[in-house]
């Protein structure tokens, strides 16, 4: 972890999407999932306060850990779908993002793509 300022998990995930916006758009699908993959590694590296595990297993450890591939599916259309512990991501052919609450069915954050 770097020196940054621990953050709670909601104030971390606010960053995320916070420094998600200010990237340029991702042109497809798998773009956008890695733009979320490495902004969400950076953020918890500067403010969780907890070492990464390389092999992460199902049980939270305190910090966000990006989509895992094994949960991670195709649509017939090109869309990749993640679920996650709380959420599910779309990652839309053009590169549109969309995240939605796994609890509520609720969007939690969107952005266009390219």
């Amino acid at each position: 972890m770097t020196d940054g300022q621990r953050l709670s998990l909601g104030e971390r995930l606010q960053l995320v999407y916070q420094r998600l916006t200010a990237v340029p758009p991702a042109t497809g699908p798998q773009e956008a999932l890695t733009q979320l993959a490495e902004t969400l590694t950076s953020v918890e590296d500067e403010h969780s306060g907890i070492p990464e595990d390389p092999n992460p297993g199902l049980a939270f450890d305190g910090r966000m850990y990006p989509p895992r591939a094994d949960y991670t599916t195709e649509e017939a259309d090109g869309t990749l779908v993640a679920v996650t512990k709380g959420n599910v991501i779309h990652a839309k052919p053009d590169g549109a993002l969309i995240i939605t609450s796994r609890r509520t069915g609720e969007t939690v954050y969107q952005r266009p793509g390219a």
